[in-house]
Parts: C-alpha cells; sequence; structure tokens
C-alpha cells in the first residue's frame, strides 16, 4: 500500500498552501513518485511545469462521480505513483476516499480558514461536522484577528474528534496558544467551581491537559453514567453534550473514585467535590483525569440536562 494524503477543507481553507509546502518537505527529505489529485480549483494554482521537476505529477477530477476507486487505481498505475496526495472538493463525501483506498493508508488533514469558520458552523455544521471527525490533523488557518475565538474552535473541534491533533497558525506561522488562558474559569484558584455551561469547557481541557489539574480542587455537578455498587471503588459522572446538532450526542464523564459502601444509580444527579490525578490507559495509550472525591451530595437535575459544547 502506497501513502495517501488528503487535504480536506472547504474553498479558500488553504488547502493548496499547505499541500505546496507539504511537497516541498516531503520531496526535500523523502524524495517520491507522486501523484497529485486536484479535486477543486481556488485562486491559487499549482505550477504544473515545477511540479514536474519534482517529480510529481499532477491530475485534475472535477466531478465527484469520476473520484471511484478504478479511476484513481488507473492513474496511479499511469504515473507509476509512489505516493498520492489529494486536493479534496470541499462538498464532495468525506467517507468516499475511505471506500477507494485502505483507512490505514491515508493521513487526512483538514483545513480550516478561522475567519470563516462561524459562518460555515452556523450553516453547514453537519458538513463541517463530517470533516472534522475524520481528520487526523486540523489545522485552523488565519487566527490573526480571532484568538478570543480560539478556545470555542478548539472546544467544538475536540468534542467531536477527540484524538485528533488541532494547530493554530497565523500568517506568520504558529500561533503560541495555551488554551489555560482563555478558560471560562480559574484553573488557578484554591476550589474550582465548575458551573453548567463551564462543563464541556473543563472536561476536553482537563482529558487533553491533565497535568493542569492533578492535586486541584474542584466542585462539579453531573450525572451518574456509570452506577457504583457497594463494593465498587468508582463509577462514571458527568454530562450529556450536544456536539453538533440534537441528534449528534456524546458522553463527557469523568471517572471517579470513592471510598465507602455508598451505591449510586444511573441517571442520578450528584454535586462532588474532589482531588484531581490522573492514570494510564494501555488500552488507549493515553494519560486521563481521575477525580478523587471527597465529598458528594444528591442534588436536582439541572433546567438543561444536555450542555450545549459549542
Amino acid at each position: 500500500m502506497i501513502p495517501v494524503y488528503i487535504f480536506t477543507g472547504f474553498l479558500d481553507s488553504g488547502k493548496t498552501s499547505a499541500i505546496k509546502d507539504f511537497l516541498s518537505g516531503m520531496q526535500e527529505k523523502h524524495h517520491k513518485k507522486t501523484l497529485l489529485l486536484v479535486c477543486e480549483e481556488g485562486e491559487e494554482e499549482f505550477d504544473e511545469d515545477e511540479l514536474k521537476k519534482q517529480d510529481i505529477l499532477i491530475r485534475y477530477i472535477d466531478e465527484e462521480q469520476l473520484f471511484t476507486y478504478d479511476y484513481t487505481l488507473a492513474l496511479e498505475e499511469e504515473t507509476s505513483a509512489e505516493c498520492v496526495v489529494v486536493e479534496y472538493n470541499g462538498m464532495w463525501n468525506v467517507n468516499r476516499p475511505r471506500v477507494i483506498w485502505d483507512p490505514l493508508q491515508i493521513m487526512e488533514i483538514m483545513m480550516v480558514d478561522a475567519s470563516t469558520f462561524d459562518m460555515y458552523l452556523s450553516n453547514l455544521k453537519a458538513l463541517i461536522a463530517d470533516k472534522i471527525r475524520s481528520a487526523e490533523l486540523i489545522m485552523f488557518n488565519r487566527c490573526d484577528d480571532i484568538k478570543e475565538k480560539i478556545p470555542l474552535y478548539r472546544r467544538s473541534a475536540r468534542a467531536l474528534n477527540p484524538k485528533s491533533t488541532i494547530v493554530f497558525r497565523n500568517s506568520s506561522g504558529l500561533i503560541d496558544f495555551d488554551p489555560g488562558d482563555f478558560l471560562p474559569y480559574d484553573p488557578n484558584a484554591d476550589v474550582i467551581e465548575i458551573g453548567d455551561d463551564e462543563f464541556a469547557a473543563f472536561y476536553i481541557d482537563a482529558t487533553e491537559k491533565p497535568d493542569r489539574y492533578v492535586g486541584k480542587e474542584v466542585v462539579f455537578t453531573g450525572m451518574v453514567l456509570k452506577a457504583k455498587e457497594a463494593n465498587d471503588r468508582s463509577f462514571l459522572l458527568g454530562r450529556i453534550a450536544m456536539t453538533c446538532c440534537s441528534e449528534d450526542l456524546s458522553t463527557f464523564a469523568f471517572i471517579c473514585d470513592c471510598e465507602g459502601s455508598l451505591v449510586l444509580n444511573t441517571d442520578e444527579w450528584f454535586t462532588i467535590t474532589c482531588i484531581m490525578d490522573k492514570d494510564y490507559s494501555d488500552k488507549y495509550d493515553v494519560w486521563h483525569p481521575v477525580c478523587k472525591v471527597t465529598e458528594i451530595s444528591g442534588c436536582e437535575a439541572p433546567e438543561e440536562k444536555i450542555i450545549n459544547v459549542t
């Protein structure tokens, strides 16, 4: 199987510029005969003569129904490609490439114009959500004038795709961005009290940056999502979150460690005080937050049981 790099995103999101940089770097370090498939032409164009000098052959596919297994295989054989790079049309079905190639071949990079991200979230939320879910790398460009919105964009992308790498760039390169500077609560408070409208930000930041919270005392309210029997120490407490639309729900839950014989039933609501810690998951090869419960009390369910990530 040859490697396949797919650049997704909407028109003018920076795909062409990113591909040029990628191809230049790749050919300099690991020269490969490369097939470049262009499915969408924006304002910036490729210099075909210059690409040929780098052993890169370009082909254009301007109709989605032509983007098939047989056609792409024929192009690979015609060009003797050792690598395929695709500038994918932002309005096409993002799942189609995984039908054409083995998913293990594919590295999917999503380009986002941060200056127009609000518009797409408002008008094409389901379409942009599909692209975020399938990307291994999500790169927000043109962040110079929207720094205050970066936490919201990070939260939206992370909720839809917990495993992706998310990068924010301005016109001169990468932004030195610490999400802790923009949280809706004070992560350095003696006791961090998390409100209902702050829970999504807390969950995503604690999951992504567990070291930020180790040893911190935190208070939050949640629903039992995995029950605790009398002989158990742990249970899951958290919230149901709407990440895209009313049909698109995710579970935001913390593993809570609680000593004693207290029985907690699924769907019951509690407010806990805990000391945050972290643990390692062999299964997922990741460190994750753990709540060491020091106080727990039953409470009424909030008026809005489902939280909105965006």
